[in-house]
């Protein structure tokens, strides 16, 4: 059964994306124009991995049990199914919650917080300010944030965290307003990343109520009125990747022509200098940002049949896979091939070469061969062989 899942709101200004707007002011006001991009399936798997969270702690907290394996939910336009990775890092989550929520007196869970009441008597915000919390706690001591990660790729640092401190300056006007006042003394930022390789699982960093204040006044309300001036900037970074509207970022069109006049064979460029190949390497990423953008933008638009001349999808290289392991395993153990485990059934190319080897090419060809389907793992953009490339000026 595939389950459809109802996806948050998202403010423009928001906390997920502060690490980018306060780097970046321009990019909000971008993003109140451009077509917005395409949402990751990795992406996906994070918003459904934040509502079976959520779902395990309302009282009592609970684990997710392994029977989950296997459910299907629809996400944004991906079909997302819950496995055993995703089970075991939302166990990791709601264990650290289940053993430390005893030592606060106020738990919220999937909580919005509002931060339109630190602008009164400025320049109102053009949008609201918002952001959901994962999980926050408190009591006169201490206010912990804990916000999941379910990437692995990158490793999300809590100390000054752009996103955890805006939950934070959220949950501590809530705070101020319940009856009595809870007013911490201490701020703590968790980082929940269970797939995180090298470094700990679970990260934290401490700092004091006034420096979470000193951040709303030195950073948080400055990087607010840079984004709504008529002239905000466009800055490129490693935020770039994660811009909902890079496609279309003029900055990172730019660095992409700039990358393409390059000529290395001319002796303009020093390439065998480490520091012009440093910075030449830092160009390159950021162009390839763009280009990646765009890619996944025009893979969009032409899964929505929009036309994209010249351009078309077509399936990406088919993986093989076996049609059905109980029958695959019956008839190897019918042939006496042994060995064929790691955790689970072994791929059709690692079975094919013990089957060779350990019988015959033609117990391959006859007996397992029919067995394995090739199956093709989503789209790609191709080009039109047949259409001639336009001549574009680099300018």
């Amino acid at each position: 059964m595939n389950r459809p899942l109802k996806l948050p709101e998202h403010s423009l200004l928001g906390a997920s994306a502060a690490s980018r707007w306060l780097k970046c002011p321009g990019s909000f006001r971008l993003s109140q124009s451009a077509p917005p991009g395409t949402t990751s399936v990795y992406a996906a798997a994070g918003t459904l991995a934040h509502s079976l969270i959520e779902g395990c702690l309302q009282p009592p907290i609970s684990r997710m049990d392994h029977t989950s394996i296997g459910n299907a939910y629809t996400v944004d336009g991906h079909t997302i199914v819950v496995d055993e990775d995703m089970v075991d890092g939302v166990n990791v989550m709601v264990d650290y919650i289940d053993r430390v929520s005893p030592d606060y007196e106020f738990m919220a869970v999937e909580q919005t917080v509002f931060l339109d009441g630190y602008f009164k008597g400025r320049v109102a915000p053009p949008v609201k300010l918002f952001g959901r919390v994962d999980v926050a706690l408190a009591n006169a001591r201490m206010c912990e944030i804990v916000d999941y990660k379910n990437g692995s790729g990158v490793i999300v640092d809590p100390t000054d965290n752009p996103q955890e401190l805006y939950y934070a300056v959220g949950i501590v006007k809530r705070l101020q307003e319940k009856r009595p006042p809870i007013v911490p003394e201490k701020i703590k930022l968790t980082i929940v990343q269970p797939h995180a390789r090298s470094v700990a699982k679970i990260r934290s960093a401490t700092l004091d109520y006034i420096d979470l204040l000193l951040w709303v006044d030195d950073v948080l309300i400055p990087g607010v009125d840079a984004c709504i001036a008529p002239d905000a900037p466009l800055v490129m970074g490693s935020w770039c990747r994660f811009c909902p509207v890079s496609s279309a970022c003029p900055a990172l069109v730019n660095e992409a022509v700039q990358m393409a006049k390059i000529e290395f064979d001319d002796g303009r460029v020093k390439v065998d200098d480490p520091a012009e190949l440093s910075r030449l390497l830092d160009v390159a990423t950021r162009a390839r940002a763009w280009c990646d953008a765009l890619d996944a933008y025009a893979l969009e638009q032409l899964k929505r049949q929009v036309r994209v001349p010249n351009w078309s999808l077509v399936p990406t290289r088919p993986v093989r896979k076996w049609r059905d392991e109980g029958t695959t395993i019956s008839t190897l153990a019918d042939l006496g091939v042994h060995d064929i485990y790691r955790s689970d059934l072994k791929s059709p190319a690692q079975i094919e070469k013990l089957v060779r080897k350990q019988k015959s090419a033609r117990a391959w060809d006859d007996q397992l061969a029919p067995l394995v389907e090739s199956v093709s793992s989503g789209v790609k953009l191709q080009r039109d062989g047949s259409a001639p490339f336009e001549d574009y000026e680099l300018c």
